[in-house]
């Protein structure tokens, strides 16, 4: 169930640090903490991107140069072998003089003169391997004008074979030099190529690392800040736990989520402080009322409902001091995820305590306040406790009185972990008849039911909610059961209709 609140948690962050009072957000235009990791996210995301573009250019550019130097070295072969292919065969076309050696002999002509027209292509800007080029296409040129002269019988057959068989030995002298010096400048071409973008990929690994050396100052600054922040709201709540109520308010934090927990934190101080002198005024009232004994029904159900409202606006500050720690330790290791849900859920708490006025609640808010609650107590105490909470009642439109359900289980961690390592809360809501069963129960320290109710506390005990109950309700309509046994378990029962009550 507790997965349950951290989806939900995630799909609010967008609406943090929202002001309960005036429904703005009190930082303005503030940095927020989850826009800082958003953007340090985005740009690290950014310098990958553009390194692994980098690489990627860098490797296909070295692979298409690397390619086009095979192609053309290749090239330059096969134009010396056909050289070499043409001596033979017009040697064998020189014994006889037959028209199929003939035919032969002009087939290879023709892939020499294909050949290098392609290799053209590739050494248009090398003037050297363009004579070369020039001077063999001549000769091929020049060179079957003559056989055809000779096979028509117009000229001899002797001086066209010395012609020819002397040009072809002598041009392949000059392909096997024209090779050799193309070779070399295309090699020195893809070299220098290869070289410019070697110094692209250095550069941007520079960058790299300079972009890297930033953030990660930018990230000891954050830390910083955020460490100084904690520790002046860690010497706040110290002193708040200490009754130092004339402690002066904390100011505007540098990010927005800490101005919104420093804003609710001094509203927290004035409400306490307001809270314990209404407390003690109506304590003084009590007093006069029942030393002259003029207490009627009547009056006492307004002086209950005063106390009620005077403890539902009272708040732990030992609580929110815990959290708060809590928040600073996880914020310092950086796991920013985790301390938003922390802020969101203690945010939700406050505002739920300070100021839900209402005396009745829906149910779904009272057990969303538990998730919140839960959450906080998992993030503190870790695989030490469990919780469970099964919800037949859910989505269905159900009243409740206010925080009757979470001092129960927050009980359950005052009284119930004691020496024992572990801690399992099951919670079950579901239909008895027709009113509300709430059982909250727990394998803590245990309890002896016969002395809960007349045990005292600053908290809101399971005392005050049978007084509300009965306020609310009237007498015998809802009913509290307490079970338990010393050592073992220990189990609350409510017993409630489903809306509304006597008042």
């Amino acid at each position: 169930m507790l997965e349950k609140f951290l989806r939900k948690t995630e799909k609010q962050n967008t609406n943090t640090g929202r002001n309960t009072d005036t429904g703005r957000a009190p930082h303005g235009r503030q940095p927020s903490i989850l826009s800082f990791f958003l953007s340090l996210g985005a740009a690290l995301f950014l310098m990958a991107l553009s390194v692994i573009g980098t690489m990627i250019y860098g490797v296909t550019v070295q692979n298409r140069l690397q390619e086009e130097f095979t192609d053309r070295t290749a090239m330059s072969d096969k134009i010396l072998l056909d050289l070499y292919d043409m001596e033979q065969a017009f040697r064998e076309l020189g014994r006889e003089w037959t028209d199929g050696q003939y035919e032969r002999y002009l087939e290879l002509c023709g892939n020499l003169k294909r050949d290098t027209k392609s290799f053209e292509v590739y050494c248009q800007d090398v003037p050297v391997t363009q004579n070369y080029i020039r001077r063999i296409n001549n000769f091929n040129i020049y060179q079957q004008e003559c056989l055809e002269r000779v096979m028509e019988g117009t000229q001899g057959r002797y001086d066209a074979y010395i012609y020819v068989i002397n040009g072809l030995d002598l041009h392949q002298q000059q392909a096997l030099e024209m090779t050799q010096y193309d070779t070399a400048y295309a090699r020195t071409v893809y070299e220098e190529r290869a070289d410019v973008i070697f110094r692209q990929m250095i550069l941007m690994a520079v960058i790299f690392g300079v972009a890297a050396v930033v953030m990660g100052g930018v990230s000891i600054h954050f830390s910083l800040v955020a460490k100084k922040t904690m520790d002046e709201m860690t010497e706040y709540f110290n002193r708040l736990a200490a009754s130092e109520w004339e402690t002066p308010d904390l100011g505007r934090a540098p990010y927005g989520e800490f101005t919104l927990i420093a804003q609710t934190a001094n509203r927290m101080k004035d409400k306490i402080r307001a809270s314990i002198k209404e407390i003690e005024n109506r304590a003084r009232l009590e007093n006069q009322l029942a030393e002259e004994r003029l207490i009627n029904e009547k009056q006492k159900r307004m002086l209950i409902a005063a106390q009620m409202s005077a403890l539902r606006a009272q708040v732990n500050p030992h609580f929110l001091f815990n959290s708060l720690n809590l928040i600073g330790v996880t914020a310092l290791v950086g796991d920013s995820k985790t301390v938003m849900q922390m802020v969101e859920a203690t945010g939700s708490i406050l505002r739920y305590s300070l100021y839900h006025q209402e005396t009745m609640t829906a149910l779904d808010d009272e057990v969303d306040i538990v998730f919140q609650y839960l959450f906080l107590q998992k993030c503190r105490f870790n695989d030490a406790v469990h919780a469970e909470i099964h919800n037949d009642l859910e989505g269905e439109d159900i009243e409740i009185p206010t925080m009757s359900i979470q001092p129960i289980v927050e009980n359950c961690f005052k009284h119930g972990f004691g020496s024992k390592k572990s801690l399992h809360i099951h919670i079950a809501i579901t239909w008895e008849g027709d009113k509300v069963l709430i059982c909250v129960t727990d394998n803590g320290m245990g309890l002896n039911p016969e002395k809960v109710l007349k045990e005292g506390g600053n908290g809101i005990g399971l005392k005050n909610i049978r007084r509300r109950l009965e306020l609310i309700y009237g007498t015998g309509r809802a009913a509290i059961k307490i079970e338990g046994k010393p050592g073992e378990y220990s189990s609350i029962t409510l017993l409630i209709p489903p809306k509304g009550g006597t008042m």
